[in-house]
């Protein structure tokens, strides 16, 4: 079995981070409904990507700028390079290259992340807003329309797979793609793998962006919202996946993180004699017992430095 790290936050978002259609004049906001009938708004995975994304270009890690075909269709217009060797989004969150009838370049992505999603039924309210004519001194009606924004409490799930930097499946992919320029070209570009070293550097950059948080959620020109963590589960796993994403939770009785719930976790066997270690991370210094078997840390980059050395 492979070595992976999952994570799992538990932490607040407010606003309308995750626009979803507009009906009339309203903004809605994404939500989802549970078979209780419960609303529970969250971000997109996808949103959350290209929040990170542009921390880590801001960090100065080379993003991919995407490929454009002008000749493609308009859903294929836009693609991304293919080169996990020189960008690291490529890299961590995969991509997909169509070659036509021939195939595609493509990856399967070593970090994969859930929605940050609501733990329980949430109240959406609308917030009334207006464009106003900016020909100043002439006197014109606004146009009103309404935002839908919500606050929650609401968790968001990630694995990380030993294989970032190893690009040996995606090279066996473009083998596969006979008489195709674009394949060879590939093959002639991308590498095994990177180095140890830039291996690395992009494990700690994704750590530290995620786990910090460094990362701003979209349509921050409308309302400014970084995620405020509250506690955050890491399990290092040198056989696999565990089922532990479940024992994160919030009681929301106390308003406080569910202890009992993380005591059940270390009481599973095949949990407890499969994990490596198990940290959680105490974002507002307000855990003061926590089970046997999990190491509590205050500190984000000791957990960064032990994912790091672990992958």
């Amino acid at each position: 079995m492979s070595k992976v790290v999952q994570i799992s936050i538990v932490g607040k978002v407010h606003g309308n981070v995750n626009a979803d259609e507009v009906i009339g004049t309203r903004i809605t906001l994404k939500k989802m409904y549970s078979s209780a009938g419960e609303v529970l708004p969250f971000v997109s995975a996808r949103a959350i990507k290209f929040a990170i994304r542009k921390a880590l270009r801001e960090k100065g890690l080379p993003v991919d700028p995407l490929r454009v075909n002008p000749e493609a269709t308009e859903t294929l217009r836009l693609s991304d390079s293919a080169r996990p060797n020189e960008f690291i989004d490529n890299d961590i969150f995969g991509y997909m290259r169509t070659l036509g009838e021939k195939g595609a370049l493509k990856r399967q992505a070593p970090i994969a992340l859930s929605y940050f999603k609501a733990l329980k039924d949430t109240p959406i309210k609308a917030e009334f807003a207006a464009r106003f004519p900016r020909s100043w001194g002439e006197e014109e009606s606004p146009a009103p329309f309404e935002i839908e924004v919500a606050e929650f409490i609401g968790k968001i799930n990630c694995i990380m797979y030993d294989y970032i930097g190893n690009f040996t499946l995606d090279r066996k992919v473009a083998k596969s793609i006979k008489n195709n320029e674009e394949a060879k070209k590939f093959l002639e570009e991308v590498p095994e793998s990177i180095t140890n070293e830039e291996r690395k550097e992009r494990i700690k950059a994704f750590c530290e962006v995620f786990l910090t948080p460094l990362y701003v959620l979209s349509r921050a020109t409308n309302s400014l919202n970084i995620p405020e963590y509250i506690a955050g589960l890491v399990v290092l796993s040198e056989k696999g996946p565990l089922p532990v994403f479940q024992y994160l939770d919030y009681d929301f009785e106390k308003n406080e993180l569910d202890i009992e719930s993380l005591k059940r976790m270390v009481e599973r066997n095949e949990i407890r004699e499969n994990m490596k270690k198990i940290f959680l991370i105490d974002y507002k210094g307000k855990i003061n017992e926590i089970p046997s078997g999990i190491v509590k840390v205050t500190s984000v980059n000791q957990v960064i430095s032990e994912i790091v050395e672990f992958l």
